[in-house]
């Protein structure tokens, strides 16, 4: 109910008459997805999946190095929101056992496709992923990709709308044996005041 209700708000905010991306401000996502990982592990717990974060590369003890920032501009209310929804997604059909990993990483600039260096989050799981469904139609509104989980189908278009508004592209890949990854590139900023 009131879940839901969020969501369709924050639809009708992330339509075109809000110019969300104009107030951009510097926000750094290492932070934001550590934060997001570490609020939302209660209720990966509570689903009985493993959630956890890949920053860089981890060692033979499974500790990662501290990551460097990786600075994007936009309205931080909105892409926080898109990436609960992407973690949150996960969680709700990933499945009891599954393993939940949400990875952060630069891409280099390309300039032959006049691309500028991009931030890129990807949100993977082992659960049942999306069988035959056409991953294009799991953007539209209300479609779900599986009658498992009690979710109500609005989260990857909420995703997808904010991730546009903030020049950046939502990708959804299968994975083998199975399971699904989501991806979510952002245009780079340079650190304030660098």
């Amino acid at each position: 109910g009131a879940h839901l209700v969020n969501q369709l708000l924050t639809l009708a905010r992330a339509e075109p008459s809000a110019a969300a991306a104009q107030d951009g401000v510097a926000l750094d996502l290492t932070r934001l997805v550590r934060e997001l990982t570490a609020e939302l592990v209660p209720r990966a717990l509570q689903a009985g999946i493993d959630l956890g974060i890949g920053l860089g590369d981890e060692d033979e003890h499974g500790e990662a190095p501290p990551v460097a920032p990786l600075w994007v501009s936009g309205n931080p209310l909105l892409l926080r929101e898109a990436l609960v929804n992407l973690i949150d997604n996960a969680l709700r059909y990933a499945g009891r056992g599954a393993v939940v990993t949400v990875r952060l990483r630069a891409a280099p600039a390309e300039p032959a496709a006049r691309r500028g260096p991009r931030v890129v989050v990807e949100v993977e799981d082992d659960g049942p992923g999306i069988g035959d469904a056409d991953p294009e139609r799991l953007f539209q509104r209300f479609v779900r990709g599986t009658h498992e989980g009690d979710g109500c189908g609005l989260g990857l278009p909420i995703v997808r709308e904010i991730v546009e508004r903030h020049h950046g592209e939502v990708q959804l890949e299968r994975r083998q044996p199975h399971g699904l990854r989501v991806r979510v590139v952002l245009p780079q900023r340079r650190a304030p005041g660098a």
